[in-house]
């Protein structure tokens, strides 16, 4: 972030010190006068690498679509692991918040051999509990921020993206949290992804194949549960939930836990469905849309503030 004004107090310290022989009044009453001026934060991405405890690096992206003078809120995006924080320029121009994604500390190979389960399973249990760290290290650091409005940090969860806003809303009590085609019971999920892909080839030994995948994973590999997290969630939480009314990808059962789970806490909920399938990174028509009502429900709850009109 670019500043104005911070500059101009250390020249003036500067001058101060050496009792400001020799420097015109002028001057003086210049830099005196940008120093009382706002800082302004300018238009334009922020890249940045947020240390770890293991010593992993996440880089996590800014994006800041015109220049102000305002403490911004600001919208952490969460999508697909594969996108990571490529999923920002998904998001239509934002000018009333910055908005923050950042790559996962983990990666799914392409294919996986039996001999090679067990470690990625370690891999992949590491990876989601260094996700949650980092959503704890970023929300602290955006805290500390003169740019930030520290007290409307919304998280908006996509798809997978989904638990871990629930759990960073939770741990981090962000104010706002948006869930887009989320899903809990994730024994039941990781089931479904492997029925979708073995039940057209072999029929219900694909079922049977999919409930041996699931019984295995769930005992390799240590998962936080998205609705123990989703109860916790405090009465000056808000949440905003949209399913798809077509999504072959999470299964009805799992939305229906999540969303019993939210109407379990404190916070005030509301739900949305809406016609389609499960969005894609490649539906901008439908993200921008998503966006849009996400975004008008972040201004009735004052999360972020109207659009400026022009005058």
């Amino acid at each position: 972030m670019r500043t104005i004004g911070l500059l101009a107090k250390r020249q003036i310290s500067q001058h101060l010190a050496a009792g400001a022989r020799g420097c015109p009044p002028f001057l003086l009453a210049v830099l005196f006068t940008a120093a009382l001026a706002p800082n302004v934060a300018a238009a334009g991405e922020e890249r940045l690498a947020l240390p770890l405890a293991s010593g992993t690096e996440v880089q996590v992206r800014l994006l800041r679509a015109a220049d102000s003078t305002a403490r911004l809120p600001a919208i952490i995006v969460l999508g697909g692991l594969e996108r990571g924080s490529a999923v920002v320029e998904l998001i239509p121009r934002t000018t009333e918040a910055v908005l923050v994604g950042f790559d996962y500390p983990f990666a799914l190979p392409d294919r996986v051999r039996w001999t090679e389960v067990l470690h990625l399973a370690r891999r992949l249990e590491k990876g989601v509990r260094e996700t949650v760290e980092t959503l704890g290290q970023l929300h602290s650091l955006l805290a500390r921020r003169a740019d930030i409005d520290s007290d409307r940090v919304t998280i908006v969860g996509v798809s997978l993206g989904a638990p871990f806003a629930v759990i960073g809303a939770a741990r981090q009590n962000c104010r706002g949290l948006v869930i887009i085609d989320g899903f809990g019971d994730l024994p039941h999920t990781v089931r479904h992804q492997f029925a979708r892909r073995w039940r057209p080839r072999y029929g219900l030994l694909g079922d049977a194949l999919a409930w041996l995948a699931q019984t295995a994973a769930m005992q390799l590999i240590d998962l936080p549960d998205p609705e123990d997290f989703a109860r916790r969630l405090q009465a000056d939480q808000r949440v905003y939930m949209i399913d798809s009314e077509d999504d072959e990808f999470v299964p009805k059962r799992a939305r229906e836990s999540l969303r019993e789970a939210l109407r379990r806490s404190r916070a005030h909920l509301t739900v949305e469905t809406m016609p389609g399938r499960h969005v894609r990174g490649q539906d901008s028509e439908v993200i921008a849309r998503l966006y849009s009502r996400a975004k008008d429900w972040m201004q009735r709850q004052a999360l972020v503030d109207p659009p400026r009109r022009s005058s």
